[in-house]
């Protein structure tokens, strides 16, 4: 059994509107980086939402080990396992970077201060470069840092998977090969990783596998090399440049 399992997914984000997923099917095994692929408006990021609760009309299945996700509250899903770094990172400006990487934590109940401020040093070994920015408010961070504080507070939840939304979006292109980096780090250390991204070659280079979607559909998905060899896909969706 698969740890995400995503089974004929639909969902809208009102009655009226139109389906935004028409049936994807997804899964996702412990300890694998699986990446979804496809164009503005293919319903990745979507795809994302519904695991964690954010998406009003759904239908389908989405369990977690085994555990129906859909019925459940948005903070049920999080003490289920599931951390969601959404796209545009939303620190809080007003706190400090420890702070910010503190609220990760918010939902865990019986967690002490001191294994708190423990695992808050943990999260910045992971990311060296925000040490010197401990005690910095969120709005003097540049972007690059801006993404690791998100992600270090995502990791403060403890979770079974991780769910990354355009981890790379607005990054230069120096930062996004560090931020990748730390994602395949974090998998190493045991963090199960989905994530959805727009720049598919950096993408591709640290997942295991991939899913290409289309207006709301599974298009192609397979290991990053067989992705690769399909002329189409790689042209339409992919940028048509082998990976380097």
């Amino acid at each position: 059994m698969s740890l995400l399992e995503i089974e004929n997914l639909t969902a809208r984000y009102s009655s009226g509107a139109g389906d935004v997923l028409k049936g994807i099917d997804v899964s996702v095994e412990e300890g694998e980086i699986v990446a979804l692929l496809g164009a503005n408006g293919a319903g990745k990021s979507t795809t994302l939402r519904a695991i964690s609760g954010l998406v009003p009309h759904v239908g389908g299945s989405i369990k977690l080990g085994g555990v129906p996700l859909f019925g459940q509250g948005v903070e049920a899903i999080v003490r289920l396992g599931v951390a969601h770094v959404p796209e545009g990172r939303r620190v809080f400006p007003g706190l400090t970077v420890a702070e910010n990487i503190m609220l990760g934590a918010s939902n865990r109940t019986g967690l002490g201060r001191a294994e708190m401020m423990r695992e808050v040093d943990e999260k910045f070994e992971l990311f060296p470069d925000l040490v010197r920015l401990r005690d910095a408010l969120g709005w003097t961070l540049s972007g690059g840092q801006l993404q690791m504080v998100a992600v270090a507070r995502g990791l403060m939840a403890k979770p079974r998977v991780l769910l990354l939304d355009e981890p790379s979006l607005g990054l230069a292109p120096l930062i996004v090969q560090q931020v990748f980096k730390i994602v395949a780090e974090i998998r190493r250390r045991g963090t199960t990783v989905l994530l959805v991204e727009q720049n598919a070659n950096v993408a591709l280079s640290v997942a295991d596998r991939g899913y290409v979607l289309e207006t709301g559909r599974v298009l192609v998905s397979g290991k990053p090399e067989d992705l690769w060899k399909d002329p189409q896909v790689r042209a339409a969706y992919l940028g048509g440049h082998a990976i380097a």
